[in-house]
């Protein structure tokens, strides 16, 4: 069943501003927006043509040539990324971001086979969590949790080459606030956390809350599943939705190509397509 996120036509975003502002607005608002009649591709070509043009382009990765990645099923996957069959946890991209804050926006171009996404809003189960145990809220916004990468190990699945060594350590706070209190940012991996470094004290309070918000968002009440298949373009609000993969779900051919946006190229875009479309200028 499709959860009726908004969809919208490649050809149409590219050829027609407005509906590439409706677009824009659309992934601000609800978070999420399909796109459908992607031309058929081999590779990334065709979801670095799109993104550039309506979107402001793929943000570069510093391990390997390609600003995107390349998902195809792997026998023996040593990364759960690469074995399909497998579920995967709900989680936001660049959790431990090489350039220091992760992208805006995530793209998921299905180039062949069929599979399913989970979909959360992890702003709502936060907001849902600060409602009903405010204390474990405010522990989840104000301390940090352990996590590491390598950039290589963790990609020894992928066709790609990937030649640069890049290893980092963070201690992300999940829920990141603004000064006035206002979520701006949701931040979570599960397969990078290593052990946690919390004050004595804080630790059996703070694991508490942490569960709890984990059992939410993977509960039937918040996740939503997105059916996609060959010819389809995900869009998410990275740092807003987190996303996974629905166990048995894949077909044997699914071909996934996907990469990140960051806030200053999709803002950038915006601005163009205010001010063309509405005749407005967006404050910078």
């Amino acid at each position: 069943v499709d959860p009726g996120f908004e969809h919208f036509d490649y050809s149409q975003v590219l050829s027609e501003a407005p509906v590439n502002l409706k677009l824009a607005k659309a992934l601000m608002r609800d978070g999420v927006a399909m796109i459908d009649n992607v031309p058929d591709a081999e590779d990334a070509e065709v979801l670095r043509h799109f993104t550039y043009e309506a979107l402001g382009g793929l943000q570069k990765d510093p391990a390997r040539e390609e600003p995107n990645w390349k998902i195809q099923k792997r026998e023996n996957a040593k990364s759960i990324s690469y074995d399909h069959d497998k579920g995967l946890n709900l989680h936001t991209d660049q959790s431990i971001p090489p350039h220091g804050e992760p992208g805006l926006l995530l793209s998921m171009h299905y180039v062949e086979g069929t599979g399913a996404n989970t979909l959360v809003d992890a702003f709502a189960a936060a907001e849902e969590l600060r409602r009903t145990d405010p204390e474990g809220f405010e522990l989840l916004a104000t301390y940090g949790y352990d996590a590491e990468r390598d950039f290589i190990a963790s990609r020894v699945d992928s066709a790609q080459q990937h030649t640069k060594r890049l290893l980092v350590t963070r201690k992300n706070k999940i829920f990141q606030t603004d000064a006035d209190g206002n979520l701006k940012r949701v931040m979570y991996n599960e397969v990078f956390r290593t052990p946690l470094t919390l004050p004595y004290d804080v630790f059996p309070k703070w694991y508490k809350a942490f569960n709890k918000y984990v059992d939410m968002i993977h509960s039937d009440e918040w996740r939503v599943v997105q059916p996609m298949q060959k010819g389809q373009i995900l869009l998410m609000h990275n740092w807003r939705v987190m996303h996974g993969r629905k166990a048995r779900s894949a077909s044997p051919t699914r071909t996934v190509v996907g990469g990140t946006i960051t806030r200053e190229a999709f803002y950038s875009k915006s601005r163009e397509l205010v001010r063309e479309v509405e005749g407005v200028d967006m404050p910078h």
